[in-house]
């Protein structure tokens, strides 16, 4: 489910408050038929939090019609779009490859069953929740959210998932970034 939601974590005891997100690697798991995404924290701290396609084929539409809001009046969305998801791919070209984050027998697993986004001025914030204990907060610039936008469609493609769910503007080219592409926040 895909809920746009009030920022509720303030004052919470340190035991309820949501991992906060810095960098994740996101990759498919073929046994789970699942898109994983392995997180990091500020202080190292990791997760693996799993997310099903048919919440996933909720959110991408959510996360492009953001990046569409931003358009120009009277200027074609599609190339106004086209034409920045490029420059995104470019600059991310540019920067050093960041390490992949890899999980291990005691990383903390779990499946996210809800996305809350809430608009912030320069993206969304995303808040990934799971049953009562596992919640993660991934705060995404636009510029993020077209990485993420990238990287899941890769993703797609290597499960064999239905690419429709994806605007044109992507184009139809593969993306530089790869399985386990990672996104790094900071």
């Amino acid at each position: 489910m895909v809920e746009q939601a009030q920022d509720t974590s303030v004052g919470a005891p340190a035991q309820e408050r949501p991992f906060d997100v810095q960098t994740f690697t996101a990759r498919y798991d073929p046994i789970e038929d699942r898109i994983c995404l392995n997180a990091v924290d500020a202080s190292g701290g990791k997760q693996a939090i799993y997310l099903t396609r048919r919440l996933m084929d909720q959110i991408i539409p959510v996360v492009a019609k953001h990046l569409e809001e931003k358009t120009p009046k009277g200027v074609p969305s599609d190339v106004v779009q086209s034409m920045t998801q490029e420059r995104v791919r470019q600059a991310r070209k540019a920067e050093p490859p960041a390490e992949p984050v890899l999980m291990d027998l005691e990383t903390p697993r779990w499946l996210c069953t809800t996305i809350q986004m809430q608009k912030q001025p320069a993206g969304l914030a995303v808040t990934l929740t799971g049953d009562a204990a596992c919640k993660a907060q991934i705060p995404l610039a636009d510029p993020h959210l077209r990485t993420v936008l990238d990287i899941f469609r890769n993703t797609y493609a290597k499960a064999g998932w239905d690419m429709r769910v994806f605007p044109e503007w992507l184009g139809p080219e593969q993306a530089a970034v790869g399985q386990g592409a990672q996104v790094r926040l900071n």
